[in-house]
C-alpha cells in the first residue's frame, strides 16, 4: 500500500508552519515598529489583530470556496496571495500601510484551517485522524519556534523589512508545490487501490449527512461546543503569538536576539504538545472510547494547562518564566491539535471546510480581539495582570464548555453514496 496520505499530511504541517512564521514576523518587529513609528501598546494592539479582521470575515465564505471549488486551486491560490502580502510589509512607512497589508494577509491566510479540514477528512482513517490533524497543527509551534531564532537573527542584523521579505518567499515557493501535488485519493497518480479501499473502509463520516442546513450545523451541539471552546482555545493563543515577545522583552530586558532563542523555547513544548494530545486521543479511539469523548478528555486538559501563563507573572528568573509559558503553551496546543480531528468527525462529508469554517469563524472572533484587548489594558495599567488573569478565566471557561458539550449523541446521521463523494471538486 501506498503512503501518498502522509505525503500530503507533511505538505499541510509545512504549510502551517510558513503561515505561522508570516504572523508571528511582525510579533518580533513591534518593539522596534513601536518606536519608529511612534505608536504606543493600544496602536500596537490593533496592528497586530489587523490580519485577523479578514481572516475572521472571510472563514465562511472561504469554507463555502472550498466545498466548492476544492482545495488544490483555492488553497495554493491564497499561499501566493499571503505570501506576497508578506512582503510588501516590507514596504510600509507608517501604522496605516502596515495595517493595510496585514489585512491582505488576513485574506491570504484565510483558507489554512478550512483546507486542512477537508483535506484530512479526505485523507486520513478514523484512526489515524487524530495524529494527522496533530501533524498539521505542529505547525503552529513548529512555525514560532523555527521563526523566533531566525527572525531575531535577520532582525537584528538586517534590519525589519529583511524579515518579511525573506519569510514571504517561503509562501510562495510551497504555493506552487501545492498546486503541481495535491489531488484527492480518487485521482492521485501517486496512490495504488489498496490506499484508496484503506481509506474508504475506514472512515464512519460515510454515514454523515451529504448535506446539512445552515440550521442544522449551527445548532448542533457538538459544533457548537467546539466553536465556543475555539473562542477560548484562540483568545490565548493569539494573546501569546502578537504579545509573548514584548512580554519577555518587558519583563526581563532581553536584546531582539535573545528574545528570538528564549521566545522560541515555549514553542517547542507546545510542538510536543500537539503530538501528544491528537496521539493519545487516538490511543483512545482505538482502545474502544467513543471518539467524542475521547476527543474531549484531552480538549478540557489542554485548557486547564493552558492557564499556567498566570504563574509566569510570580516568577523572578527568566528560566522559570519561560517553564510557566511552556506548560501553558502544551496545554494550548494538546487542545489545538485535538479540536481538528473533532471537527473532522462532526463534519459531513461535503461540508468539512464549512463546518471547519464556523469554528475558525467563531474562535477567531475572540482571537481578533485578543491582541487588541492586551494593548489597551496594558496601556491602562502599566501592567501584565490584568490580561493575564482574564486568559486565565476564558480558559478556565473553555475546559467547561468542551467537558459539557461535546457528545457522541450528538453527531449528525444520514447515508451518503461514494458515487457523491467521487464528483466533489479536489
Amino acid at each position: 500500500m501506498t503512503n501518498v496520505r502522509w505525503r500530503i499530511i507533511a505538505l499541510l504541517l509545512i504549510a502551517t508552519t510558513i503561515n505561522y512564521i508570516d504572523r508571528v514576523n511582525l510579533s518580533y518587529a513591534a518593539p522596534t515598529l513601536m518606536r519608529e513609528f511612534g505608536v504606543g501598546p493600544a496602536g500596537m494592539g490593533i496592528v497586530l489583530s489587523a490580519f485577523l479582521w479578514t481572516y475572521f470575515l472571510l472563514q465562511v465564505p472561504m469554507g463555502l470556496a472550498l466545498d466548492k471549488f476544492g482545495v488544490r486551486f483555492v488553497y495554493g491560490g491564497a499561499a501566493l496571495l499571503w505570501g506576497v502580502a508578506t512582503m510588501l510589509t516590507a514596504t510600509a512607512a507608517g501604522v496605516l500601510s502596515l495595517t493595510a497589508w496585514r489585512t491582505l494577509l488576513g485574506v491570504g491566510e484565510a483558507p489554512l484551517a478550512p483546507a486542512g479540514t477537508k483535506v484530512i477528512g479526505f485523507w486520513a482513517a478514523d484512526h489515524e485522524r487524530g495524529f494527522a490533524s496533530a501533524m498539521t497543527v505542529a505547525g503552529v509551534p513548529l512555525g514560532v519556534f523555527i521563526g523566533s531564532p531566525f527572525i531575531g537573527w535577520l532582525l537584528a542584523d538586517f534590519g525589519w523589512r529583511t524579515v518579511f521579505v525573506g519569510t514571504g518567499l517561503i509562501a510562495v515557493l510551497w504555493a506552487l508545490g501545492w498546486i503541481a501535488y495535491y489531488r484527492k485519493p480518487d485521482q492521485h497518480k501517486g496512490a495504488n487501490d489498496a490506499e484508496r479501499t484503506y481509506l474508504r473502509q475506514n472512515s464512519k463520516r460515510q454515514a454523515l449527512p451529504t448535506h446539512a442546513t445552515w440550521r442544522e450545523l449551527l445548532t448542533n451541539r457538538n459544533i457548537l461546543g467546539l466553536s465556543i471552546g475555539h473562542a477560548a482555545l484562540l483568545f490565548n493563543l493569539y494573546f501569546l503569538l502578537t504579545w509573548l515577545p514584548t512580554y519577555l522583552i518587558e519583563q526581563h530586558h532581553l536584546t531582539a536576539l535573545r528574545t528570538g532563542l528564549f521566545g522560541s523555547i515555549p514553542w517547542f513544548f507546545g510542538l510536543v504538545g500537539a503530538l501528544v494530545g491528537g496521539r493519545m486521543s487516538d490511543l483512545l479511539v482505538r482502545r474502544g472510547w467513543p471518539i467524542m469523548r475521547a476527543r474531549k478528555a484531552f480538549l478540557g486538559l489542554g485548557m486547564i494547562l493552558s492557564m499556567a501563563s498566570l504563574m509566569s507573572l510570580f516568577t523572578v528568573t527568566l528560566t522559570a518564566t519561560v517553564a510557566c509559558l511552556s506548560v501553558a503553551l502544551f496545554g494550548l496546543l494538546i487542545t489545538n491539535s485535538v479540536v481538528w480531528a473533532a471537527n473532522a468527525e462532526v463534519a459531513p462529508t461535503q461540508q468539512g471546510a464549512q463546518v471547519s469554517a464556523i469554528q475558525n469563524c467563531v474562535g477567531n472572533a475572540a482571537g481578533l480581539v485578543a491582541p487588541i484587548m492586551v494593548g489597551v489594558l496594558l496601556q491602562l495599567t502599566g501592567s501584565w495582570m490584568a490580561p493575564m488573569t482574564a486568559a486565565a478565566v476564558i480558559a478556565l471557561a473553555g475546559a467547561a464548555v468542551y467537558t459539557l458539550m461535546l457528545s457522541d449523541r450528538a453527531v449528525l446521521k444520514q447515508p451518503v453514496s461514494v458515487q457523491q463523494l467521487a464528483r466533489e471538486p479536489s
